[in-house]
């Protein structure tokens, strides 16, 4: 697998959290140290590369290990920030980013980072993401009896007015972990961006990195680990920085530049994952 780091040239971390470069003979100043050894998100990404670790992108992911995102966040209408967060993605790495009006944790849809994710979030183990693809990609993860021309006509009507979940019949090269069986059927819930939402740009960015037609997402709340209760869903990314921000594995985080515009926008999504 090839990933595109083109991005992340200008080192748009430093620029967001404050890092300094180091001078000559003197290491740079960072805003913190990692609180557990980063081979654990090198392990992810080789799971998910498949291979072992360039010195060059251990590098590039040890910049997103080193960020706290709890303090510090990327902008999701700034196209070098959709960037960079669609090569975390690409490495492994989840990233929690706007959508319609509130927010979406998505990332690789490999079954060690699902594993990993929901974990991280106090998911019990039996739990299965939503997924979520362009419009242009779904017909890929469905059962194309679905989608007849009335069908696509409603569906497009309502991604003008923001994001849709969906539960529909799986495509049968859909990965099981990431499918329900209903009635003995393999099912997804989908989830596809708004037309006017700039997650649709990270998304389509993330897959192409990712050489994969889906990723994994979910909406974030806290799962209560003795009952299993979900929790409120957060729409606010200080309650998302709050609540998640130095969560295990790491997660970038894609805030909106204005989450009252982004409410006003758009449409409330049902609570997906």
């Amino acid at each position: 697998m090839i990933v595109t780091t083109d991005s992340v040239m200008t080192d748009p971390v430093s620029a967001v959290t404050g890092a300094v470069p180091g001078r000559p003979g003197r290491p740079g100043r960072l805003p913190r140290r990692p609180e557990e050894h980063a081979m654990d998100a090198y392990a992810l990404a080789e799971t998910v590369f498949g291979r072992r670790l360039s010195p060059e992108e251990r590098r590039e992911l040890d910049r997103f290990w080193r960020t706290d995102w709890a303090e510090h966040r990327l902008v999701l209408e700034d196209a070098s920030d959709r960037s960079l967060a669609a090569t975390a993605i690409a490495f492994g790495t989840p990233v929690f980013h706007g959508s319609g009006p509130g927010y979406a944790l998505s990332f690789h849809p490999d079954p060690e980072v699902v594993r990993a994710v929901g974990h991280g979030l106090g998911r019990p183990s039996t739990w299965v993401p939503a997924v979520t693809t362009t419009r242009s990609l779904l017909p890929t993860l469905v059962d194309p009896e679905v989608l007849t021309a009335a069908f696509l006509a409603a569906l497009d009507e309502r991604l003008a007015r923001g994001p849709v979940a969906l539960t529909l019949p799986a495509a049968s090269d859909v990965p099981a972990h990431l499918t329900t069986r209903v009635d003995g059927n393999a099912t997804i819930e989908v989830v596809v961006p708004g037309a006017r939402c700039a997650s649709g740009d990270l998304l389509a960015a993330a897959l192409e990195r990712a050489g994969t037609t889906l990723l994994a997402t979910t909406r974030p709340y806290t799962t209560c680990s003795t009952t299993g209760r979900r929790g409120p869903v957060f729409d606010r990314v200080a309650d998302v920085q709050r609540t998640f921000g130095r969560m295990r594995p790491g997660a970038v985080v894609l805030a909106h530049r204005s989450e009252w515009r982004a409410r006003r926008r758009q449409v409330r999504l049902h609570d997906p994952g």
